[in-house]
Formats: structure tokens, C-alpha cells, sequence
């Protein structure tokens, strides 16, 4: 390895905000400031925890970009802290656009219909381009607002040995939301930003160039068959995307 030059211009190693941050992440963590409360105001704060504004205004600044708390200028500051429920089961390959919302879903738009499976998705879930799938583009909503998009995949032949009548929306619904899930075994994902299309607009109901989280998930069982090809559509601000690999 080569010898790199490595200079330090710090002589203070430890920030002066760091304590302050402690602190309030200890107490937002334990429960003094809950979820979706106001946090006091920096005058309370500063005379609370002994510290200048300026060094209370780093501390929150870095708690905002953890996710503790949300701050809106000239507004009030919240408290955005929930504590993350832990799966201790050995299941590994979940359904992110119900799971990781960060307010329950109450609602799901779905349509879908069966053909021949495009290129990409031939190539993606390895099958013939004789094989038939089913498609099915879902809206996911709070309050009756959207808050997610998906398009999802599935070949059939994977679907006949499930006890699903797809003549049912119900049971349609149960199969690309969960039971196409439970049958993962392994998944191979891929994240990027993108900007909102119009084919995505029609779904989320927002402006061109929104930006979208974009998540790709394919989906494999015990054998390494390729059962589903899901493309997520998230809203940033009302997700918080989680993974344990």
C-alpha cells in the first residue's frame, strides 16, 4: 500500500456540539421528547443543557440529518423518532412499500393483467418469451393520499400451485403485496434517485422532476428461480427504507 501524507489542522478532536447532541439523542431515544411532539424551543434548550445557540444549532442540524427530528424554517421543530421494530425471524426478503412507510397504509389501487413478458423482464426473471405473466401496477395510499407506486411482475406458472383465485381482487392483492414475499428465499435489490416521469406522476399525483426514491427488487425462491421482478416508487418524505442483509 502506498504511504499517503496525512495532516491534521484540528486541535480540537472533539466538536463542542457532540455533547449536546448526546444528550438530546439520548432523551428523544428514551422517550423525554416523543414522536411527533414539539421539541422546546432553542431558548429553553440552550438554558436546559448549559450551551451557546450556535452550538445547540450544530447539534440539531446533525439530528435532523439522522432523522431524529424535522426542521422547518421560521416553524416549529418535531420530533421524528419511532423506534424501529426488529424482525428476530430468519425472513430476509419483505415487501418495502407497506413495511418501511412511515404511516400505515390504508389503502391500495391496483390493476394488472396477464401477456407475454417483456425483454427486460425475460432477461431479469429468466424465463421464455412464451411464458405468460401477470402485471400489475399498484397505488398505496394514507389518508387518501398517495404515498407510493409500484409495478410488479409475476409469472404465472408461479402463481398456479398458490391457492390465489385472480379473479378476486382481494386475493390478488394478498399475493403481490405478501404471499409472493413469503416465497422469497433471496432477493437482489438495486437504489437510485430518480426524477418523477409522467409516467409516475399519473400515480403520485406530483409535479414532473419530483424526486422519487426508486427501488428494484427481484425476487428468487429455494431454487434460484427468478418469481417476481418488483420496480417501488417511493415519496421521500414518507418512507424510511430499512435493510437487513
Amino acid at each position: 500500500m502506498k504511504n499517503r501524507k496525512i495532516t491534521s489542522k484540528s486541535t480540537e478532536k472533539i466538536p463542542s456540539y457532540v455533547s449536546i447532541y448526546n444528550m438530546l439523542y439520548s432523551d428523544i431515544v428514551n422517550g423525554l421528547y416523543k414522536d411527533g411532539t414539539q421539541l422546546p424551543s432553542e431558548t429553553s434548550l440552550t438554558k436546559k443543557y448549559g450551551v451557546s445557540r450556535h452550538t445547540l444549532r450544530q447539534a440539531l442540524t446533525v439530528l435532523s440529518e439522522d432523522g431524529l427530528i424535522i426542521k422547518s424554517q421560521g416553524k416549529s421543530t418535531l420530533i421524528s423518532y419511532r423506534k424501529e421494530k426488529i424482525h428476530t425471524a430468519d425472513k430476509v426478503v419483505n415487501n418495502p412499500i407497506v413495511q418501511c412507510s412511515k404511516d400505515e397504509i390504508d389503502a391500495i389501487d391496483i390493476s394488472y393483467n396477464y401477456g407475454p413478458p417483456t425483454e427486460v423482464a425475460q432477461e431479469k426473471l429468466n424465463i421464455n418469451a412464451s411464458e405468460i405473466i401477470m402485471a400489475s401496477n399498484n397505488v398505496y395510499f394514507v389518508n387518501n393520499k398517495p404515498v407510493g407506486h409500484s409495478f410488479i411482475q409475476i409469472p404465472v406458472k408461479h402463481i398456479n400451485n398458490l391457492n390465489v383465485n385472480l379473479n378476486f381482487e382481494d386475493q390478488v392483492s394478498d399475493l403481490i403485496n405478501k404471499k409472493i414475499f413469503e416465497l422469497g428465499y433471496s432477493a437482489r435489490i438495486h437504489f437510485k434517485l430518480i426524477f418523477a416521469e409522467e409516467n409516475i406522476t399519473q400515480f403520485l399525483q406530483v409535479d414532473l422532476n419530483t424526486p422519487i426514491i426508486f427501488m428494484e427488487e427481484i425476487i428468487y425462491n429455494k431454487n434460484s428461480e427468478g418469481i417476481a421482478r418488483c420496480k417501488f416508487y417511493f415519496l421521500p418524505d414518507k418512507y424510511e427504507i430499512n435493510l437487513n442483509i
